[in-house]
């Protein structure tokens, strides 16, 4: 069972779970869909590259790109996003994902499989915290088979390419994930920061902005702290030593157009937004920026 602590520390205890199900990937019809998720961007060959590597291994691979706009080196942001993205995808997908600025590092390349059963492939930095809170886990695997990487020489900073598309490649053809790597009884994976109450204001960190300029915080609807918001009331916004007051409602028309607001979105998470504005510009913060909330 997952067991989060404050300090954002998950660690799951395998041994019990690896007999509850066979970890083979579940497949409706048709060839197993591979969906990718990085921080690459599409300016560079990076995406191509590990499509590349994908499609040579396994040809009947169905590849789906889901974002390679991540920003980058943001774990924190990443680790919200690939949960969103991945919630609506049935069992049996495979998930590589790479947000990665310890590639080449003692950090482990690993493949999981949720109680879902779906399998994500990537690094052990806690790109997969989000997904395994919501989810729950119930196999995992470091990948330290090299007949299953990129052929030729192994790079230090592209395990994408030469690591987590070949192995997603393998499982999709639909090779044993036991041969793949060997089984983990412990894993360890940064959670990322909790909402927390500090001096009776909520500490908040964003998790995301998304083209609207929507600011996503890291608290969610069904949390104890969410409790302390009443709607109708004004809350104090505090960034650095700049403060906004916006009020807590549940649609964006409730508020004139241009005006500041929060509200819960369609995720489950607290949102700051402005009607038909971007609170992002407003506010000046970005993935990782600590906001203070006074209700």
């Amino acid at each position: 069972m997952p067991i989060f602590g404050r300090c954002g520390i998950l660690a799951v205890a395998l041994a019990a779970l690896m007999s509850l199900s066979s970890a083979m990937p579940a497949r409706a019809s048709g060839p197993a869909t591979i969906c990718l998720f990085t921080d690459f961007g599409w300016d560079d060959p990076y995406v191509a590259q590990l499509k590349g590597s994908i499609i040579t291994i396994n040809p009947n691979a169905r590849l789906l790109d889901l974002t390679h706009s991540v920003a980058p080196y943001n774990i924190t942001e990443g680790a919200y996003l690939l949960d969103q993205c991945a919630v609506e995808f049935p069992a049996g997908t495979i998930f590589v994902a790479v947000v990665d600025p310890q590639v080449g590092t003692d950090r482990d390349p690993i493949m999981i499989e949720t109680n879902k059963e779906k399998f994500f492939v990537g690094p052990d930095n806690g790109l997969f915290a989000q997904v395994i809170q919501r989810d729950g886990l119930m196999h995992a695997w470091k990948l330290d088979k090299p007949e299953f990487y990129h052929a030729g020489d192994l790079s230090r900073t592209f395990h994408g390419r030469d690591i987590f598309g070949p192995v997603a490649a393998h499982l999709a053809d639909g090779t044993d994930p036991d041969r793949l790597g060997t089984p983990m009884k412990t894993l360890e994976v940064n959670a990322g920061k909790d909402a927390i109450l500090t001096g009776g204001m909520i500490d908040t960190q964003v998790l995301h902005i998304d083209r609207y300029g929507n600011i996503v915080l890291n608290l969610r609807a069904d949390s104890d702290l969410a409790t302390k918001l009443k709607e109708g009331t004004l809350v104090k916004i505090s960034v650095g030593r700049d403060s906004f007051s916006a009020p807590f409602v549940k649609t964006y028309g409730e508020v004139d157009k241009g005006r500041l607001l929060l509200l819960f979105g369609s995720s489950g998470q607290l949102e700051i937004s402005v009607n038909q504005g971007a609170a992002a510009h407003q506010l000046k913060v970005e993935p990782g920026t600590a906001i203070y909330l006074k209700p």
